[in-house]
């Protein structure tokens, strides 16, 4: 049964490689509900830390490249909720680091209820806006 079900659904299962595990639980061990994916050139571990969902890639070697946080709406930064109104209301709000702060990745929805991707930096710079 177990093998039928996962032919339909299109699991597989995914070995991580000692380094990338071990980089893992030394950066996030406290995390909660960790699923693996791998790429053919990174690993990515979704998981929960202080209640909030994480995305974080590492290469072959355990070094991680880069992590995604989903943020409240009320917790981001305000330059970034101003740059976020120019394109409409803001609806979901990813922190992306690469060891700081790089960018931000917005869903937001104009007046026609039309949605956007906004990518913008650190400092609020719009870098690609594209609809959804």
């Amino acid at each position: 049964m177990k093998n039928i079900l996962s032919k339909i659904l299109k699991f597989t299962s995914v070995t991580i490689p000692t380094k990338v595990k071990n980089s893992f639980f030394e950066k996030f061990g406290d995390s909660r509900n960790v699923e693996w994916l791998h790429a053919d050139d990174f690993y990515e571990a979704i998981f929960y830390l202080e209640d909030s969902e994480h995305i974080a890639h590492f290469d072959t070697t355990g070094k991680l490249l880069n992590l995604k946080r989903n943020l409240s709406i009320h917790t981001i930064p305000e330059h970034i909720k101003e740059k976020a109104a120019q394109h409409g209301e803001l609806m979901n709000v990813i922190e992306i680091r690469e060891e700081e702060i790089v960018g931000y990745e917005l869903i937001i929805r104009d007046e026609d209820l039309i949605r956007f991707s906004l990518l913008l930096n650190e400092k609020g710079g719009l870098i690609q806006k594209s609809k959804l």
